[in-house]
């Protein structure tokens, strides 16, 4: 389920202009040399794989070596925690696309550049710990843009569009703010804001101003009739469409809460019968298996379930399993 982060996330790199200033203010420079920015395209997200199983990735971007022309993804990701899991995932994403070729005249396979935005209470990690043959198991190599390493001030300083900035501040201050100083963060922000309303677009400065405070209604106790308020100063215009987004954000997250709270109680409650039924048929289960059961979508667990009376074994009950 998306966040209001993945969602700022993807409105901010879904604008050309917007995520090639980020990718280039965080990419090493002797890399950043070689891209032609200018040939920077958005490219779908959802990617299949070999069993046709779709995949949603946060952003993709296709473009070209300045010299030779050559392709190549820039696939970005974002965290709002420190995801141990993080490398693994992208190197799945990577692999789907190196296998996939941008256009006609390219032929896989086509190199991917991973850039990460984290931000959250501790500094990025993203790895598991050591494991058996670990030094050697594939690799990617991430370029992460650490936002839980980076004070206002340094995010101030960065080479980015007023937009970058403000939603790079929003994330890196406003979750969990009360209202004082969530209306004291866009204050200070107020340059910001207003250099965002104005520009031309895309992202058109209205439509841009609806996702921030659309983002600070959703991750902080900022009040909407204080924060409308506050926007109309700052913005030095009426802004009118504040309290509609207040209201349609705050039902849409209730809903989406209900809807992802009973979810997870089917798909805990499915887990916890189908570990019982294979405990009782093949004796106690190794605790990795037991943990992946917990952690499958309900599609599995059904999968499994009614592999249950005809399995001989643990291993034909999770064959082919995804």
């Amino acid at each position: 389920m998306a966040t209001p982060h993945d969602d700022l996330f993807r409105y901010l790199t879904g604008h050309v202009r917007h995520a090639a200033a980020w990718l280039r203010s965080v990419v090493p420079a002797a890399v950043g040399d070689t891209i032609d920015w200018s040939s920077l395209r958005p490219a779908s997200e959802i990617l299949q794989d070999e069993r046709s199983r779709a995949h949603r990735l946060d952003r993709v971007h296709g473009a070209v070596h300045i010299g030779t022309r050559s392709p190549a993804w820039l696939l970005g990701e974002h965290k709002a925690f420190d995801d141990s899991g993080a490398y693994d995932q992208v190197l799945r994403y990577a692999a789907l696309l190196r296998n996939l070729a941008p256009g006609e005249g390219h032929s896989p396979p086509i190199p991917v550049l991973a850039v990460v935005l984290h931000h959250g209470d501790e500094p990025f990690a993203g790895r598991t710990a050591d494991e058996w043959l670990d030094e050697y198991q594939p690799r990617i190599r991430l370029v992460v843009d650490d936002l839980a390493t980076q004070d206002e001030a340094a995010i101030l300083a960065r080479d980015l569009t007023a937009l970058d900035k403000v939603c790079f501040l929003c994330m890196n201050t406003l979750p969990g703010a009360c209202n004082d100083a969530a209306l004291a963060a866009l204050d200070r922000w107020a340059g910001l804001l207003r250099a965002t309303d104005r520009e031309d677009g895309p992202a058109f400065g209205e439509a841009a101003v609806q996702r921030i405070t659309g983002y600070v209604l959703m991750t902080s106790e900022a009040d909407a009739a204080l924060l409308h308020a506050a926007v109309e100063r700052i913005l030095q215009r009426s802004e009118f469409t504040i309290m509609s987004t207040a209201e349609k954000l705050k039902n849409q997250g209730m809903a989406e809460g209900i809807t992802q709270g009973i979810t997870q109680g089917i798909t805990r409650g499915r887990a916890e019968a189908l570990l019982r039924l294979l405990t009782k048929r093949f004796g106690a289960l190794p605790t990795p298996l037991a943990a992946r059961l917990h952690e499958a979508p309900l599609a599995d667990l059904d999968l499994w379930t009614d592999r249950i009376l005809d399995a001989r074994s643990l291993a034909e009950v999770f064959e082919h399993a995804r």
